[in-house]
């Protein structure tokens, strides 16, 4: 920026030319125009005694910045600072003035928020005008829905114990898993192994308790006939419930299929059964040795008959025969006698399925729910856990909810497994509280108060539910009751009862009206009501229905249908949620 500054005269009287005054920064520099014709030539000898001097370069008296003038060296011009001077100092001055302006116009604004009209202090202190909560009428078909938590198990869970009999007293060890948990199990398969000898799953419902061999009877014996049956092989000739000579033959077939022999119903079977043979072969042979001599002496009776009547030799021929005949038949007693004992030693000695070797179920494919043992272990007591039969869900339900309950009723099986509800329903329903179970024991269910796991309720799937499940806890969901089809419906929250015993509802128009509708109530279910209009006919009064005011019309008529808005409650406008309807 350049700014000019007008000199006059010097000390000598000369006048001195303008002068350039450049700002750069925070300095000023001065710079200085010179005339040989102010100061003269040098030998003119005109002027003052100083321009002569300068002129005649002697040395010249005055100032110092005028002799710095004569002798050539620069000078600061004065007047071009003190022009700079004042240009500062004024724009100083406007920047104070700008600054006092902005803080006077901020406080006016400060100011202003806390001063307000009696008007405004007076609609500041008014309560905020109420919202009005609304929820839609609904047509519907209501269901009355209850919520039950249960297991999942199967219709049959049996703990297989292998127990300790015959040559595994005292040494009953798990040689071999077949098995594991998870695992699905097939009728006639092998679980597992103790000290060498298979434990196998057949079907049947009665529980294995005794060992069965040759001669027992009883329906256990009957379902072993009928499984043997079942993997082909025959049990004839014996009678059902009667272990014979057909069913060990049985046995001993399905034994020899599955790589193993069965044990024998006695120790020393071999032996008795050896003699019992033996005394048949020797009943045989004689009952053949008598009835050849009694042949013999028949015909040698018969020669000595034709040969002299009254020959005392002949009668005494006669008497043998009729001991002979006498033997034989003696013979052929024994002999059936012999056979007799063979049958039955050999009955006594079949094969023996001992109740450590067969674990029973009702279904199949069964599953192994856990396992316990490991190759090696000693066995004491349970050492696997099977399931069978289809997946359904025990529960239990306080005495409170067991009457909204009954056979046939619809449900539904929610669980973490399977995206979608799966379809089931009611298929028991105890009569009597579940037994309390001891301190310490397994639950199998959620207790109620007072230790009781309540009244139990099974609850079938219309699909198979999946094996996963098995053990795990789900929520069902039962429709204790059911609306004749569509109704309309409203939440519990909109019904308004009166004095007089007469029950309504406030329906929202529109236009901002609000109408009583006089209502009867019917189902409830899940938060709503079925709702009927008493005059569903009538047309609204526009006056005695109107709200105004906050206060509503008694005239109990008006109409209600689907898609209308019911007040359910006011809220303060300040609170959350949207305006208008229920959060």
């Amino acid at each position: 920026m350049t700014e000019r500054d007008m000199g006059g005269r010097d000390a000598y009287g000369q006048d001195v030319y303008e002068q350039d005054v450049y700002e750069q920064g925070t300095g000023s520099q001065a710079g200085r125009g010179q005339d040989t014709d102010t100061y003269g030539q040098a030998g003119h000898g005109q002027g003052t005694p100083a321009q002569v001097e300068f002129a005649q370069g002697t040395p010249a008296q005055g100032t110092p910045a005028q002799v710095e003038l004569a002798q050539g060296a620069p000078a600061q011009d004065v007047s071009a600072d003190a022009g700079a001077s004042r240009l500062a100092g004024r724009r100083r001055w406007v920047v104070a003035i700008a600054v006092v302006a902005a803080v006077l116009a901020a406080s006016g604004v400060g100011a202003s928020a806390f001063v307000k009209s009696p008007a405004e202090a007076a609609a500041a202190a008014e309560a905020p005008p109420p919202d009005v909560l609304t929820a839609p009428v609904e047509r519907r078909v209501l269901k009355d829905t209850l919520i039950v938590r249960g297991t999942v198990k199967a219709t049959q869970v049996v703990d297989v114990s292998p127990g300790e009999s015959g040559d595994t007293a005292g040494r009953a060890v798990v040689t071999r898993v077949v098995k594991n948990a998870g695992d699905a199990v097939g009728a006639g398969d092998i679980l597992l192994e103790v000290s060498g000898r298979p434990v196998f799953a057949l079907p049947g419902a009665l529980p294995v308790y005794r060992d069965l061999g040759p001669g027992t009877r009883g329906p256990d014996v009957e379902q072993l006939q009928k499984a043997l049956r079942g993997f082909g092989h025959s049990t004839a000739p014996d009678r059902p419930g009667t272990f014979g000579t057909g069913t060990g033959t049985a046995l001993t077939a399905f034994y020899g299929k599955r790589g193993h022999e069965p044990r024998p119903a006695h120790e020393d079977g071999a032996e008795a059964l050896k003699t019992a043979r033996q005394a048949v072969t020797d009943a045989e042979r004689q009952a053949e040795d008598t009835a050849a001599a009694v042949t013999r002496a028949t015909r040698a009776t018969g020669a000595a008959d034709t040969g002299s009547a009254g020959d005392p030799k002949g009668a005494a021929d006669g008497e043998s025969v009729a001991e002979l005949r006498t033997a034989a038949a003696r013979a052929a007693q024994d002999l059936t006698a012999a056979r007799a004992d063979l049958a039955d030693e050999q009955g006594r000695q079949g094969p023996l399925l001992p109740a450590s070797e067969v674990v029973y179920a009702t279904g199949f494919p069964a599953r192994v729910e856990s396992l316990t043992a490991d190759v090696g272990s000693a066995v004491s007591g349970g050492v696997m856990r099977l399931s069978s039969g289809e997946l359904v869900v025990e529960a239990h339900v306080p005495e409170s909810q067991v009457g909204l309950l009954k056979v046939g009723q619809g449900a539904e099986v929610h669980s973490e497994l399977d995206q979608r509800p799966v379809p089931a329903g009611i298929s028991f329903v105890g009569d009597a509280p579940a037994r309390e179970r001891k301190a310490g024991a397994d639950s199998e269910g959620p207790e109620t108060r007072g230790g009781s796991p309540g009244y139990p309720v099974r609850i079938t799937a219309k699909r198979p539910l999946a094996d996963a499940l098995s053990g795990r806890e789900v929520r069902v969901t039962v429709a204790a009751a059911r609306s004749k089809g569509e109704v309309l419906a409203v939440p519990v929250t909109a019904l308004v009862s009166d004095p007089d015993g007469s029950t309504a509802v406030s329906v929202l128009r529109a236009d901002g009206r609000r109408d009583r509708v006089e209502v009867r109530t019917g189902m409830e279910a899940d938060g709503l009501v079925e709702v009927t209009p008493v005059n569903p006919a009538d047309p609204v009064n526009p006056v005695d229905s109107t709200v105004r005011d906050g206060r509503e019309g008694r005239d109990g008529r008006g109409g209600l249908d689907d898609g209308d808005r019911v007040v359910i409650g006011i809220r303060p406008s300040g609170d959350e949620g949207p305006a208008g309807e229920a959060p």
